[in-house]
């Protein structure tokens, strides 16, 4: 049941980037797309600990996802840090890094 949940909460996650499509409104700000972006961090990290628990990946395995997910959060607060004195570059960054955690999302729920 804890996997079925945590992998909902990684659809969750990857629909907040297409907000829009679900009638709601989508994060516009770079401060929005931020909270996003660690929030779906955060659940990138509990659904590899979850799929380990369950068997259903290999401790190699969880321990990239984690390391994926721990190059995500440096980015994002990169991009934080950036967007004061470069709002274009930050955001450049933040949405490279959306990506790689939709990518790390997706690969999950194959799982």
């Amino acid at each position: 049941m804890l996997a079925i949940r945590n992998t909902f909460l990684i659809f969750i996650a990857a629909a907040l980037t297409s907000c829009a499509q679900l009638g709601i409104a989508p994060a516009e700000t770079f401060a929005q797309k931020l909270a996003v972006g660690y929030s779906s961090v955060t659940a990138v990290r509990q659904s590899a600990t979850t799929l380990l628990t369950a068997k259903k990946i290999t401790a190699d395995d969880a321990q990239n996802v984690q390391a994926q997910a721990d190059n995500a959060r440096a980015g994002l607060d990169i991009a934080r840090t950036v967007s004061k004195t470069d709002p274009k570059a930050a955001d450049a960054k933040l949405t490279s890094i959306r990506t790689l955690l939709t990518a790390l999302s997706a690969y999950l729920a194959t799982k």
